[in-house]
C-alpha cells in the first residue's frame, strides 16, 4: 500500500476547536501540517526530522520545535524528541472508516513504529475503533487457522528485522 494519498479530509469542527484556537497562526499552521502534509501515514504516527519539517515549513529549526510544544501542550498531537516520530492525537476519531484489510494496512505502519510508547498509544487508539475491532479480530482468525508457507512468510517479512533491521532485508523480499 502507497502512502500517497489523494487527498486527506479535515473535520470542519477543527476550526472551532478550543484546542485550535487556543493556538496562533503559526501553531494552527504546523497542526495542518502535521494533519495532511507530505508525510502523513494512514495511522496518524509518522517520522518527521525538525530540520526537514522546518526546510518545508521555510522556518528556523528553533521555530519549529517550539511550535511542536505548543501542539503537544495543546493536546493535539504526541510526539517522541528520541525518534523524532509525532502522533496526531484524536486521530482515529476521524480516519476510522475502511475495511479490516485495510485495517491489517495500518497495523503493519503501527508495528514499524519505532517509539515504544507512541506505537501502545496509536496501536489503543486504534484497536478501539470499529476498523480496529475488526482488523484485530480478522487477524486472530487468521493466527488460529493452519500455518501455510504463505502465512509464515508473511509473519517473518513482518518483523522489524526483516522491515529494518538488516540492509539486506530488501533482497529478501524480492526487491533488486
Amino acid at each position: 500500500m502507497s502512502n500517497e494519498r489523494p487527498f486527506t479530509m479535515v473535520f470542519p469542527k477543527l476550526h472551532s476547536s478550543k484546542r485550535y484556537l487556543s493556538l496562533d497562526d503559526s501553531g494552527r499552521l504546523l497542526h495542518h501540517y502535521f494533519l495532511d502534509g507530505p508525510h502523513q501515514k494512514h495511522c496518524g504516527c509518522y517520522l518527521i526530522k525538525p530540520a526537514y519539517a522546518a526546510t518545508d515549513l521555510v522556518w528556523p529549526v528553533d521555530k519549529f520545535l517550539e511550535y511542536r510544544r505548543k501542539l503537544a501542550d495543546a493536546e493535539l498531537i504526541d510526539f517522541d524528541p528520541e525518534t523524532d516520530e509525532i502522533y496526531v492525537l484524536r486521530w482515529f476519531k476521524h480516519h476510522d472508516r475502511g475495511s479490516w484489510k485495510f485495517g491489517k494496512a495500518i497495523i503493519g505502519q503501527i508495528a514499524r513504529i519505532e517509539s515504544d510508547r507512541l506505537r501502545d498509544l496509536v496501536h489503543a487508539d486504534f484497536a478501539g475503533t470499529p476498523m480496529g475491532k475488526a482488523t484485530l479480530e480478522a487477524r486472530e482468525a487468521e493466527s488460529a487457522s493452519e500455518p501455510s508457507v504463505t502465512n509464515i512468510t508473511d509473519r517473518l517479512l513482518s518483523t522489524r528485522l526483516m522491515q529494518r533491521g538488516d540492509p539486506d532485508a530488501r533482497l529478501y523480499r524480492g526487491v533488486k
